[in-house]
């Protein structure tokens, strides 16, 4: 302690010279030139010193306040660059759903299309691209306590022209008489004067009566279309044992009217083709077994769902058709590991085979289809036909706004007229990416735009694809 106490004394001295040496003298230097300027002027000292400019010390910051910058690299803005131009493709939209919500503009809207205070009642506008009817537009109408609670009556219409619409009238009680059994009624009608048909060149009247057309190796050049009219009833009684597992009975009556197209390529529709000769009405019933273990609500984050259905078909009208019809639907969806739960990884399974009884015959608009909205989103509508199908839907789904999602998907699949058939040489494939939008209770819709070997198809949908 005594050594130190002469190097400390050392230091303090060293500090008040210092001192002495800067600040006095300078401040000695400033009181002298005051004094002086004060015998020229006639001022006092002190009026002198008020009126003398003092240095502002602000013009010189700390240096700990100036913040740091550096360069980025080459390859970082190479890596941002995704970023930044996703960045620049949706701030116009985000700006504009930012106002939209500061300015209650959704709940304006919401509260205009309803028809009661309850909120239990309403009529929304609708538009649908890239499904059945093309490009359409119509009105969806519903009523959620009509006949009591739980119980949901609606309507839906859509219009693209006068020989392609759709109507659609819907009932659903989730609790039959207050059990646990539920029930669904639905009852359809389609009418489109130019439905597209893929059928391989060379197919025989052979191969056609035992429900054969090839659609994998067709082209585009081997379009067809034909005029169809259809209508339905399908009827669902189902009974939850709880929230994960469900068993349904479902049954349905239909009539279609099959005729040639319209448009050019109707001259090369095969009209011996079976389902296409004459009128049809179809009697199925089957059932389905649903175990659903997803978790979340609007977003479904995690968790399986497998779906087991069976159905058989015979021709009330006739003796030609019967028929089985086998269905396998596997959902998994899986959060990133190492990223926020709700951006997940969403992946389908689709596995369909008909078999028909003996020698009866399947008709033509009944067979397994890909090309549409909700699986082999990049090609043309009902692209592909054949007596089974394989699909692989993979979406990478991140939220983007607190009820939007964005997602990035992949699609794979293919028909088949026998299982033996299947192989990965015969996969066609789909990619996009699009939007999901969603409210607290559920899905809203969804816009995408999907590519493929065949062209870029742009979809807006009211249901999701799983």
């Amino acid at each position: 302690m005594t050594n130190r106490i002469p190097v400390l004394t050392a230091l303090l001295t060293l500090v008040l010279a210092g001192s002495a040496l800067t600040g006095p003298a300078e401040g000695k230097k400033a009181q002298s030139t005051a004094i002086g300027a004060g015998a020229t002027t006639g001022t006092t000292q002190s009026e002198t010193t008020k009126e003398t400019p003092v240095e502002d010390d602000s013009s010189y910051p700390d240096p700990n306040t100036i913040p740091y910058r550096s360069h980025k690299s080459l390859l970082a803005h190479l890596f941002s660059l995704p970023a930044k131009v996703w960045r620049l493709a949706w701030t116009p939209l985000g700006e504009t759903v930012i106002w939209a919500e500061q300015n209650r503009i959704p709940q304006k809207v919401t509260d205009f299309f309803y028809l009661n205070d309850e909120k239990s009642a309403a009529i929304f506008p609708l538009i649908s691209l890239g499904g059945n009817t093309g490009a359409g537009g119509g009105f969806s109408a519903f009523h959620g306590n009509l006949f009591g609670k739980r119980k949901i009556i609606s309507l839906s219409a859509l219009y693209s022209s006068g020989d392609n619409n759709s109507a659609t009238l819907a009932y659903k009680d989730s609790s039959l008489f207050g059990s646990s059994f539920y029930f669904d009624a639905t009852a359809e009608y389609f009418n489109d004067s130019e439905e597209k048909l893929y059928i391989a060149p060379g197919i025989t009247q052979e191969q056609m009566d035992n429900s054969s057309i090839d659609a994998n190796n067709s082209t585009t050049d081997d379009e067809t279309s034909y005029k169809t009219r259809e209508f339905g009833v399908l009827t669902n009684l189902g009974y939850a044992f709880n929230k994960q597992v469900s068993l349904g009975l479902v049954s349905s009556l239909s009539n279609a009217e099959i005729d040639r197209g319209d448009d050019d390529n109707a001259e090369n529709f095969p009209t011996t083709i079976p389902g296409a000769d004459a009128e049809t009405g179809l009697f199925s019933v089957g059932g389905a077994l649903t175990l659903n273990f997803r978790n979340g609500h609007p977003r479904v984050l995690s968790g399986p769902l497998l779906r087991f259905g069976y159905n058989y078909y015979r021709e009330v009208n006739g003796d030609r058709f019967e028929f089985n019809r086998f269905t396998i639907e596997a959902n998994q969806f899986i959060p990133i590991p190492f990223l926020a739960k709700n951006r997940r990884l969403a992946v389908r399974g689709l596995f369909e085979k008909l078999a028909r009884n003996g020698e009866k015959e399947i008709p033509f608009y009944e067979l397994s289809m890909l090309g549409d909205a909700a699986n082999l989103r990049g090609f043309d509508q009902n692209r592909f036909r054949g007596r089974g199908l394989l699909l692989f839907n993979f979406e990478y789904r991140y939220p983007v706004w607190d009820l939007w999602d964005a997602v990035i998907f992949v699609d794979q699949g293919q028909v088949y007229d026998d299982i033996s058939d299947i192989a990965l040489g015969e996969f066609h494939t789909s990619y996009g990416t699009g939007l999901r939008f969603m409210s607290q209770k559920g899905f809203l819709m969804r816009i995408e735009l999907a590519r493929s070997s065949e062209q870029w198809r742009a979809l807006f949908q009211i249901a999701p694809n799983f």
